[in-house]
């Protein structure tokens, strides 16, 4: 999903994506034992309106569709636009050269977002799968469609008890359509080129609920900036993933699961759901300790994963893991890691700054901190001088 508005064909990006993509798509992620990838791919460029493209292997050129009606979005052809790119290399490449010189003397800068994702899950819907969408955006959707946005950028409201609405998003429309991702299986990976304000807390809300990530390159210039985008784009183009994820974590008596972070979707409290899920995502639990745990039999946790791999195979994926319980404190602070610690403040300071002020969650990781710290010297620690913290755990 190309956006080819004045700024992206202005800058060289539009150009820039084209011409690599004619490299990247010889490297599409394939199944292991595989001589080639099972991936098909389908190309749409948008501004206020959107543009299919049939690729069809059997056309000596590309023909484009014009979708103008964005309140109603629908994918206006099935066969000829997700296609196997060996067979309509031909075609594709052509495609990919004539972009840029087509848009070249384009004077629209308004653009639509939410109808282009509302694309792709329809166009998946179509074809029965599941899959990405790579989404390169340069500004805030301002045309009249469906998720349309204003600036909200009050910089009055920055230290003050209501800056959490600056990182809240637009839910509405946004919400569903995050919704409808998971559903179909539905993955978004966001690239933006912004030169001014953008809601991102709001363009944001989609890939963070549906294993997708976020890339960001302000006042992008290709002489500065081309390179690193690029580095980005292909290493999300070829790792490894799964799509339309299903994961549940269980555990012994005694303690259960209560909470969960990440780029996930939950109908429920137990069932995390994710479009997609590859090495760069992550999973994190919050565990709530119910019960006495014996040190003699520990405790246990089970984590199970079901997902479609590249080649459309369906697989369940289980982790278990056996811990040791201790009443001791100091085998605690002992064991402890971390780089998990810090991992779950850091998500839990994320989520908390969406309902409270920012200088009242930096507050509470500060005094976390140093209640742990303070049981450390009461209950662990050797006799030492006030000021100073006895890191004997660390040794």
């Amino acid at each position: 999903m190309i956006d080819v508005s004045y700024n992206n064909i202005k800058s060289g990006l539009v150009r820039l994506i084209c011409d690599e993509l004619k490299t990247l798509l010889e490297k599409l992620p394939r199944q292991e034992g595989a001589e080639s990838s099972a991936v098909k791919v389908g190309f749409v460029t948008y501004n206020k309106v959107l543009h299919f493209y049939n690729v069809k292997s059997a056309l000596a050129q590309p023909q484009m569709l014009v979708v103008s009606d964005t309140a109603e979005m629908f994918v206006p052809l099935l066969d000829g636009f997700l296609v196997d790119y060996q067979e309509s290399k031909a075609v594709i490449c052509n495609l990919l050269d004539q972009i840029p010189d087509m848009f070249a003397d384009t004077n629209e800068s308004e653009t639509v977002f939410a109808p282009v994702v509302q694309a792709g899950v329809e166009a998946f819907k179509a074809a029965e799968c599941s899959g990405k969408l790579f989404i390169f955006h340069s500004s805030m959707p301002t045309a009249e469609a469906p998720g349309k946005l204003k600036n909200r950028d009050d910089k009055k409201l920055v230290g003050t008890d209501k800056e959490k609405t600056l990182f809240l998003p637009h839910k509405g429309v946004y919400e569903q359509l995050s919704k409808d991702c998971v559903a179909q299986g539905c993955c978004v990976d966001l690239f933006l080129f912004p030169s001014q304000y953008l809601d991102l807390a709001t363009m944001a809300h989609v890939p963070s609920h549906t294993g997708g990530s976020v890339f960001k390159y302000n006042n992008f210039q290709i002489q500065t900036d081309g390179d690193h985008f690029l580095r980005d784009l292909r290493k999300d183009l070829q790792k490894s993933i799964g799509f339309d994820a299903i994961m549940r974590v269980r555990t012994s008596t005694g303690f259960r699961a209560t909470d969960f972070f990440g780029a996930v979707h939950m109908n429920n409290t137990t069932d995390i759901e994710m479009a997609a899920v590859d090495c760069d995502k992550a999973v994190t639990v919050e565990f709530k300790h119910d019960d006495t745990l014996g040190e003699d039999t520990g405790a246990l946790i089970q984590c199970a994963l079901l997902y479609t791999t590249i080649g459309g195979q369906r697989r369940l994926r289980v982790h278990n893991l056996s811990l040791n319980c201790s009443s001791q404190l100091s085998e605690l602070y002992k064991s402890c890691e971390t780089d998990a610690l810090i991992n779950f403040f850091a998500k839990s300071a994320y989520r908390a700054i969406l309902t409270q002020p920012v200088k009242n969650v930096r507050e509470i990781l500060v005094n976390q901190t140093a209640h742990m710290l303070a049981c450390y010297r009461k209950n662990c620690a050797s006799p030492s001088a006030v000021s100073q913290v006895n890191c004997e755990a660390e040794r």
